[in-house]
């Protein structure tokens, strides 16, 4: 409808439309911002990363009526994470596909160029889930004292609200301050931050601590999926797995148990 509005009757006093985050975006917004600037140079500038989609429905630029052609620059150097989480990030979800800007397939098959070394990442298996959650508490506890550190710095990142809201419990259990991301306003707190993958999209912290990790996403012998469903569905949760880990600047623990989480938790209901 805002789509239809515009090219009824076109706004005006707009130099440029730039775009962050594209590849969740939906072929209208695109066409709209499109609208708003139209072909002239320099008008429109979207930067995108297929591989770290989360939302179902993707979109081509063909589609819109943006042409590539001589004007696509590929950013290949990565100056958030280290090599060693870029690595490990990379190998989480070797061989899976995703579409780019151009709709394009591709095939992740390594890292990238990087700015930055560090510390290898650190994947944890505990039997049961109470015990992920005492380990979850430790590691946050050793990070907190680094050098050059603040509880700010520390994101603690979920798949889900439920699983937040018991990592959030045994934080505060622990007398370790810590706040909800759904009330982070972006101005800086003396608090561990913590919250879905999805609501961390676009943020970054100096370590984070990714917690009660699905087992099935991190092994590679994982069967396939037999429904179409299914598969997209285990395909966006391996994204989300890749999108979580590389919002980590300097460190990164990953927790995970082999058996299935009971836990009933009155939570919240939007990421």
């Amino acid at each position: 409808m805002a789509l239809a509005s515009v090219k009824q009757k076109p706004l005006a006093g707009y130099g440029a439309v730039i775009v962050d985050e594209a590849q969740d975006l939906s072929c209208a917004m695109v066409a709209l911002l499109h609208t708003l600037v139209g072909n002239r140079p320099d008008g429109l500038t979207l930067i995108g990363d297929g591989q770290q989609t989360i939302y179902p429905g993707g979109y081509t630029l063909s589609e819109v009526g943006i042409s590539l052609s001589g004007r696509g620059v590929v950013l290949d150097v990565n100056h958030r994470n280290t090599a060693e989480i870029l690595a490990f990030a990379n190998a989480a979800v070797l061989g899976d596909e995703y579409t780019d800007i151009e709709g394009t397939g591709q095939s992740i098959d390594g890292v990238k160029a990087v700015a930055r070394t560090g510390p290898q990442p650190v994947l944890v298996r505990h039997a049961t889930w109470p015990e992920h959650d005492a380990a979850l508490v430790e590691r946050v506890r050793d990070v907190m004292h680094l050098v050059g550190m603040s509880l700010g710095d520390i994101g603690v990142l979920t798949a889900t609200n439920k699983d937040a809201d018991t990592a959030m419990d045994a934080l505060m259990a622990a007398g370790i301050p810590a706040m909800d991301l759904l009330k982070y306003d972006g101005r800086p707190k003396d608090a561990v931050k913590v919250g879905t993958v999805k609501r961390a999209k676009g943020l970054e912290f100096k370590q984070v601590v990714l917690a009660r990790v699905k087992p099935e996403l991190l092994r590679r012998d994982t069967p396939v999926p037999s429904s179409e469903t299914e598969r997209e569905r285990l395909a966006l949760n391996r994204r989300e797995l890749y999108v979580a880990m590389t919002r980590a600047r300097d460190g990164l623990w990953v927790g995970t148990s082999n058996v299935t989480p009971r836990t009933s938790h009155a939570g919240r209901t939007s990421s």
